[in-house]
């Protein structure tokens, strides 16, 4: 018996989850619409991203989700316990965490309808959900950890979207958080893939303090290639500037360096090795900022 209770959706009628769909009063559904909001991401960027960055098989994309279930499995997440992923349509990490903890309660949810009616086809007996996490229909206290890997940039309003996670979570509930680190490198690249901002530590920190999350653990991802990361950033803020919309040259660009990193034996070696290091060095700097947050109360 699912632990999750879901609300109402905008037609009235009650879903109720058996294991591989949702009933409503005359008809079954994989996938439960509450609302969407496509001012920082929609579903041609999600095709984009899946075909360019190999279909999940981007070294620093592989590198995230292990780190993710890492920290889960260290700070405590039960075995049994139940998980959301926010910004989940890839399915990647769903599929990840369903290994890991083969006896927790999964639910995906995201802002975007088409990729996840495409995974409700091939991801079975995990409940999907759409909506708008500033509009966030769940009710409070239901998980015991969400994850929300580079979700948090594509939200103009962040910080009532990490206080609405937040509240989603039980006491002692933990989120696993993941920004790209770095404002001063914001380009073309972010444009495009509608990012409001990159994040310092210190930008980060004072909005998780604001949201009343507890900060147990920050790290950064992407160390070791960091300089030629660094560099080319500064480089196209000079040439293109830090203004623009999501051109078809923005496109091309953006398409060619995707694929560029995502099949680097070079990026992959970097992220290998980094991975062993991980624990015996602390990083000062990456590519992207990563944090372990608690709810106290």
């Amino acid at each position: 018996m699912s632990m999750i209770d879901y609300p109402l959706i905008p037609s009235g009628e009650k879903p109720i989850w058996d294991g591989n769909c949702f009933h409503l009063d005359k008809r079954k559904v994989r996938v439960l619409k509450y609302s969407s909001n496509l001012i920082g991401w929609d579903d041609d960027l999600t095709a984009f991203h899946e075909v360019e960055a190999g279909n999940g098989q981007h070294p620093i994309d592989i590198a995230s989700r292990n780190r993710a279930i890492e920290e889960l499995q260290y700070h405590g997440f039960p075995s049994d316990g139940s998980i959301l992923e926010i910004g989940c349509s890839s399915g990647y990490l769903l599929q990840d965490i369903r290994k890991a903890f083969p006896k927790s309660e999964i639910v995906g949810a995201d802002v975007v309808l088409k990729p996840l009616e495409r995974l409700g086809k091939s991801l079975l007996n995990i409940p999907l959900l759409q909506f708008d996490i500033l509009q966030c229909p769940l009710k409070e206290s239901q998980f015991d950890a969400v994850v929300a890997l580079n979700v948090l940039e594509h939200i103009e309003d962040d910080l009532t979207a990490l206080k609405k996670i937040a509240l989603l979570l039980k006491p002692g509930g933990i989120l696993i958080l993941e920004v790209p680190y770095g404002p001063g490198l914001y380009d073309y690249y972010d444009i495009y893939l509608k990012h409001f901002r990159r994040y310092s530590k210190r930008n980060l920190l004072t909005k998780i303090i604001e949201s009343g999350l507890q900060i147990d653990k920050t790290d950064f991802l992407g160390f070791i290639p960091y300089l030629p990361f660094f560099v080319a950033k500064k480089i196209n803020r000079i040439r293109f500037g830090v203004k623009g919309n999501k051109s078809f040259k923005f496109e091309k660009m953006v398409r060619k360096e995707i694929k560029k990193t995502a099949s680097s034996r070079v990026l992959e070696l970097a992220m290998s090795t980094e991975n062993i290091l991980r624990g015996k060095v602390t990083f000062p700097f990456g590519i992207r900022l990563t944090a372990v947050l608690r709810k106290t109360n």
